[in-house]
C-alpha cells in the first residue's frame, strides 16, 4: 500500500510501470481496485497511478471535501506532492467529472482526458440517485436494486480483488454518500467541455441504462474542439472490465493519436469474441 498525506489526511494510491504518467480516477462506487486490468496493460508503456478519493477505498474517510470540486483540488495537490508536472487522466463516472473539471481549470497540467460512463449533466442521474435514498444505493440485500446487481456483476477475474471491491463499496459512509450525491446532481460539464483545449475522448457502454450515450450526443457536434465520443455497443457501465482488451487498446491508441479520431478495430473485437466462446 502506498500513501501520502494532504492536510494530515491520508491519500491512498497505487502505481504500476514507468513512463509518461496516467492517473486513473474511480467513480461514486468502488475504489482504485477496478482499474487493475487496465493499469496492467497501460504500465507496459506508461506510469499508471490510481488513487482513492477521500471517503473511498483506503483513503481517509473523515473530514469533508467529498465533492467534485474537492476532488479536483485533491488531484492537483496529489500531483504536486508526487512531483508530477503533467499527466493524462482517465476517469469513470464521477472520476470523469473530476477529470474534465481539472483539465478545464488547469489545462497546462493535463495532456489528454478520457472519460468513461460519465454524466455530462449530473441531473440525468436523478432517476437512479433519488434524494433521501442514496444511503440505500447499494441495497445488497435487495436483488431488485439496479446498483446491487451492477456491483455484483462486475466481471473481475481475481476473486480476492472482487471481494475487496465489494467491501470498499459497502463501507462507504452516509456522510460521504450524501455529499457526493448533492455534488453529482449539481454538476454540469457542458460549459467546461466547450472551453477545454485538451483532447477529450468520452466512452460509453451501449448497454448502460444508468449513464446513456444519447445524453452526450452534443459531443459529436463540436468540430472546433478536440472532442470525440465513442460507444462500445456490448458494454454496460464498466467497459474497462467488461471489454478490457478493447478498452485498453482504445486508451493506448488515444494517447498516441495526433489529433485524428480513434476507432474500434476489428482485430480487437475478434480477440474478445474468441475468449467469449471458449
Amino acid at each position: 500500500m502506498s500513501a501520502i498525506h494532504l492536510d494530515n489526511r491520508l491519500v491512498h494510491y497505487e502505481v504500476f510501470g514507468r513512463g509518461q504518467p496516467i492517473i486513473f480516477l474511480h467513480s461514486w462506487l468502488g475504489s482504485w481496485r477496478y482499474w487493475v486490468p487496465t493499469m496492467d496493460l497501460a504500465s507496459e508503456r506508461y506510469r499508471a497511478y490510481a488513487i482513492d478519493f477521500w471517503g473511498f477505498g483506503e483513503s481517509d474517510r473523515k473530514g469533508g471535501q467529498f465533492t467534485v470540486s474537492g476532488y479536483v483540488d485533491m488531484l492537483c495537490r496529489f500531483m504536486d506532492q508526487m512531483g508530477l508536472s503533467v499527466a493524462n487522466l482517465v476517469g469513470h463516472g464521477m472520476g470523469g467529472m473530476v477529470a474534465v473539471r481539472a483539465a478545464r481549470e488547469r489545462p497546462e497540467r493535463f495532456l489528454k482526458v478520457m472519460t468513461v460512463a460519465t454524466p455530462m449533466q449530473g441531473h440525468i442521474l436523478t432517476g437512479h440517485v433519488k434524494p433521501g435514498t442514496f444511503s440505500r444505493l447499494l441495497g445488497m440485500n435487495n436483488p431488485t436494486n439496479v446498483w446491487s446487481r451492477l456491483i455484483r456483476n462486475i466481471p473481475i477475474a481475481d476473486a480476492e480483488v472482487q471481494q475487496e471491491l465489494f467491501e470498499d463499496t459497502e463501507s462507504i459512509s452516509e456522510q460521504v454518500l450524501t455529499s457526493v450525491q448533492d455534488s453529482l446532481l449539481d454538476t454540469d460539464l457542458r460549459p467546461h467541455i466547450k472551453a477545454m483545449s485538451n483532447p477529450l475522448l468520452a466512452v460509453y457502454g451501449g448497454q448502460d441504462k444508468i449513464v446513456t450515450a444519447e445524453h452526450a450526443a452534443f459531443l459529436n457536434d463540436m468540430p472546433d474542439r478536440p472532442v470525440q465520443m465513442l460507444v462500445l455497443p456490448k458494454a454496460n457501465h464498466f467497459p474497462f472490465l467488461e471489454q478490457s482488451n478493447v478498452f485498453s487498446r482504445l486508451l493506448l491508441d488515444f494517447l498516441v493519436s495526433q489529433g485524428t479520431p480513434v476507432e474500434i478495430k476489428e482485430e480487437w473485437k475478434r480477440r474478445v469474441n474468441q475468449r467469449e466462446y471458449l
